[in-house]
């Protein structure tokens, strides 16, 4: 008689836990979008309040009379301010100075900074050392630069004046007449800045096509024409990019002619931020100087657009 054996009752809770087990499902971790805003949020916060108060309350103080004998106390709302700007020669003198500032330096670092890239992007001796001593002006406190070319451009013990003697070149009275006071200034800030352009470009340079390159210098075209047809309209859009910031930025230039001229002789070196600080902080006009300052924020506004829409139908057609 045969025997037929039964699984035992711990084989049978085995195939039964088996049988009922499932794979542990994957906790959902909440990444919607507002998790993202919670962890930003604090930020954007404190940039608001550090940025848009100072705004508003530059606004308010410019549409009314600040009264510093109790303290800063703003009195009824007027357009005094605005109409003095207006009819403010030495304003509208500080702003000419400024644009023609701002459109000569620019020009003059970018054409610097691109003949730079392009002597330091193919591989040469030294290429890195080259790299950071190229970037250190632009590394070094406002403060800094402004005492090293005060001393550079002194007149009886300066260093270049020296040199320029020992030429029987003659001196150059760099801070002391108007039009070389601005050459001094224009020298210090493409010394300065040039640097940046110079990184960008570079940056820009390295990311480029070699083969369109190499196609256009074996079928016999020379250096320049490829630099002119191939590289700057490959480059245009960092180009545009870089332009943008600097140009941006140099409107706000106060510490460095601040120390190197103090906006003399005259007002010949005077910029429209160096102009509000004088009606500011030394003829004690808080609500002039706090329009000055709306005043330049609405022309750099101006000309960053009309810039903007120059040079995006420019950068889309070389790109098309």
């Amino acid at each position: 008689m045969g025997v037929t054996s039964s699984p035992s009752s711990a084989s049978r809770s085995k195939i039964a836990i088996g049988a009922t087990a499932r794979p542990a499902r994957p906790t959902r971790r909440h990444t919607g979008p507002g998790v993202g805003w919670a962890f930003v949020a604090p930020a954007i916060i404190l940039l608001l309040l550090l940025n848009i108060f100072p705004l508003i309350f530059s606004l308010v103080m410019s549409f009314s009379n600040v009264s510093q004998n109790n303290g800063l106390t703003l009195t009824s709302a007027t357009l005094d301010n605005w109409h003095q700007l207006l009819t403010d020669a030495s304003f509208w003198d500080s702003l000419k100075f400024t644009i023609l500032f701002v459109f000569i330096a620019v020009s003059v670092e970018y054409v610097i900074g691109f003949g730079l890239a392009m002597l330091l992007w193919r591989r040469i001796p030294g290429g890195a050392f080259f790299r950071v001593l190229f970037s250190i002006p632009m590394m070094l406190a406002p403060v800094a630069i402004g005492f090293m070319w005060r001393m550079l451009f002194d007149e009886s013990n300066g260093p270049i004046d020296a040199i320029l003697r020992q030429l029987h070149l003659g001196s150059v009275p760099w801070l002391s007449k108007g039009p070389d006071a601005v050459l001094a200034v224009l020298i210090m800030d493409v010394w300065e800045w040039t640097p940046l352009l110079f990184l960008l470009l570079l940056a820009g340079l390295q990311a480029l096509p070699e083969e369109s390159i190499e196609a256009a210098r074996l079928d016999g075209a020379s250096g320049l024409r490829v630099a002119w047809n191939i590289i700057l309209p490959i480059l245009a859009p960092i180009s545009v990019m870089a332009v943008f910031l600097r140009m941006v930025d140099a409107f706000t230039i106060f510490g460095q002619i601040f120390l190197l001229t103090g906006g003399g002789p005259g007002t010949s070196t005077t910029s429209t931020t160096l102009f509000a600080f004088f009606q500011g902080f030394q003829d004690f006009n808080v609500s002039y100087g706090s329009t000055i300052s709306l005043a330049l924020l609405v022309v750099v506004l101006i000309i960053a657009m009309l810039y903007l829409a120059i040079t995006r139908p420019l950068v889309r057609r070389i790109e098309g």
